[in-house]
């Protein structure tokens, strides 16, 4: 049972427990205006007391227990570029909390929390912080440490801006790039390569450069995504971003002559050189590389440039490298292409991801299907 004494003008709870080794420890805390609020406090760690929970760590801050949780369970279990985000998101903790503790924090805390974060950042960013810590209090619940998700049910702000699978090209605009980008195209300009190799298959531009020549396919007209290149920290090839990744993805003649092309300008060189490459990559350039991100969107701009001049007005955006890919699937859906087959050559592994991050593609088509329901029902009526 819970003891309590006050001191000076405040109440403080004592409640005993034994440790995971057997030796018996107290937590207490004070502070409380009346011995009714201390004893409620008490009952709450009495409670987890009853249920098995960890009183030791009962006083942990929401920073410490931030950092406690990555390590334990994020630490080298993710990608090299998703898991810099856990260090940025503790310190934003360690500002916004200090050594406030974890059990301390209510809801209208981290409100208040996620309003000034929101005032300097995207809506997207203060989603993505508010989803991992909402995971992280799980794990607290879990462990009996709060009883309450404070992140539950949370507004968030932020600017909201336009969201990268909103920048997508026209048909037209597609078609003027690819034709820019394949008349350009050759050993001594890859990036032209791969920038028409993104539009018409749809792929990340970590699964292009991840290609090796065992990944074409020449009878069936296909390429083989089974990993990745790592060009954030030139670590090699790496796993797919998820198991469903993994797939083959149909070219087009187009597309397969351009890659024969490459392949005999890149062995002619080889050979004139004296060089190899064990790992046979197919973007690999003649400074014994892969383009660079970075490159490749310096090659779309100049390729955007010329568009532009060309049909003598602005694109309807600008994009990047990964807009080829919502261009891609914005092209297939004003044809009419199966949004299951478009998931299944995305390498999504739910429709439901594809319909969510491309919703906004889906109302032309849905306009349409709902006129071909219309004109089928009427068909009835006569």
């Amino acid at each position: 049972m819970a003891s309590f004494r006050k001191r000076s003008s405040k109440w403080e709870y004592r409640v005993s427990y034994l440790d995971k080794d057997g030796e018996q420890k107290i937590v207490s805390h004070g502070g409380f205006r009346t011995k009714q609020l201390a004893s409620a406090a008490a009952e709450e760690v009495e409670k987890a007391k009853r249920n098995g929970g960890d009183l030791s760590n009962r006083d942990v801050t929401l920073a410490d227990y931030w950092d406690a949780w990555v390590a334990r369970y994020k630490t080298g279990k993710h990608t090299m570029i998703t898991e810099k985000r856990y260090p940025i998101i503790g310190k934003e903790l360690r500002a916004g909390f200090g050594n406030r503790l974890l059990r301390e924090v209510r809801p209208s805390e981290w409100q208040d929390f996620m309003n000034q974060f929101g005032e300097t950042r995207s809506r997207s960013t203060a989603q993505r912080l508010n989803g991992y810590v909402r995971s992280m209090v799980k794990n607290a619940i879990n462990d009996q440490l709060i009883s309450v998700d404070f992140t539950l049910n949370v507004e968030l702000s932020g600017s909201r801006g336009k969201s990268e699978a909103d920048k997508f090209l026209q048909a037209d605009e597609l078609q003027a790039i690819m034709t820019d980008a394949l008349s350009h195209a050759s050993y001594n300009n890859i990036s032209n390569c791969l920038i028409y190799l993104g539009a018409v298959s749809g792929a990340r531009y970590s699964e292009l450069v991840g290609l090796t020549w065992g990944d074409v396919d020449w009878v069936t007209s296909s390429i083989n995504i089974n990993k990745t290149w790592d060009y954030h920290f030139g670590q090699g090839f790496q796993p797919t971003k998820t198991p469903s990744s993994v797939r083959t993805v149909s070219l087009t003649p187009e597309a397969m002559m351009l890659l024969h092309r490459i392949k005999s300008e890149q062995t002619a060189y080889y050979i004139r050189t004296g060089r190899r490459d064990d790992l046979q990559m197919v973007f690999r350039n003649k400074q014994n590389t892969v383009p660079t991100n970075a490159a490749a969107n310096k090659a779309l701009r100049a390729i955007e440039d010329r568009v532009e001049k060309k049909m003598d007005r602005p694109l309807s955006a600008r994009i990047t490298f990964h807009g080829l890919r919502h261009s891609h699937v914005s092209f297939l859906l004003s044809r009419n292409v199966d949004i299951y087959y478009i998931s299944k050559r995305l390498g999504h592994s739910d429709i439901t991801i594809t319909l969510r991050v491309y919703s906004h593609m889906l109302d032309d088509s849905r306009e349409k299907e709902n006129n071909l329901a219309l004109e089928a029902l009427e068909s009835l009526e006569n």
